[in-house]
């Protein structure tokens, strides 16, 4: 009797061993494929960092000439409204890429998955949201650039020598940004997040929002 036991406590023994193997066999696992899963988020927060950076750079650009065109045309109504437009866009792509930056400096990779997913979501709609207001006032923004490279290159005034041009490009400027809002407000709220999350949303951002997913999926199972 004591033998078998002796045997029992032997095989229960055994099997706590191979239990324990297991569950560091399992977190080693999971450790390895978060940090697998993890290193992809962080190349990708800084795609998206450096376009950031472009974005700033390129709206400093836009107040540079902007300003410039300001104090030109200031006696020009028609080329300073386009100035002023031009300068408030950059202004405008300055602060969203400033915003954006500040988000993506507070994801921490080593947060938990549900912080992380959290902020990532948060950058998600600031992308729409900067999608919408850097896309739509392009229906009519080219037209402020064109007109002003134009009289700055060319030394023509369009507003004077060709108004027609201006106002069939402004009909279809009007037509189109009335369009694109129809389209977006036409489908159903849940619908509609989801195309501008697609449109708005930069591959490396999809990237990484998938990868948190399957981390998310994985520590579940």
């Amino acid at each position: 009797m004591e033998l078998d036991d002796l045997k029992l406590a032997e095989l229960k023994q055994a099997w706590q061993t191979l239990d324990r193997h297991l569950q560091q066999q399992s977190t080693l696992s999971l450790h390895v494929f978060r940090e697998g899963k993890l290193d992809k988020v962080r190349k990708g927060l800084r795609r998206l960092y450096w376009w950031k950076i472009v974005q700033i750079l390129c709206g400093d650009a836009l107040i540079y000439f902007g300003i410039l065109a300001t104090m030109r045309y200031q006696h020009n109504a028609p080329l300073l409204a386009c100035s002023v437009f031009m300068l408030a866009y950059g202004a405008l792509m300055v602060i969203l890429g400033g915003v954006a930056l500040g988000k993506i400096g507070a994801i921490d990779p080593s947060a938990p998955v549900l912080e992380i997913q959290k902020r990532v979501g948060a950058l998600q709609r600031l992308y729409v949201i900067n999608h919408l207001c850097a896309g739509l006032p392009w229906w009519f923004l080219w037209i402020a650039i064109f007109a002003l490279e134009m009289k700055a290159n060319v030394g023509v005034d369009l507003f004077v020598s060709a108004p027609a041009f201006i106002w069939i490009s402004g009909a279809i400027g009007v037509a189109g940004f009335i369009a694109t809002v129809w389209h977006y407000r036409r489908a159903s709220t849940v619908q509609r997040t989801r195309t501008l999350e697609a449109a708005a949303a930069p591959p490396s951002l999809r990237d990484a929002k998938a990868a948190l997913d399957e981390i998310a999926r994985f520590e579940r199972e």
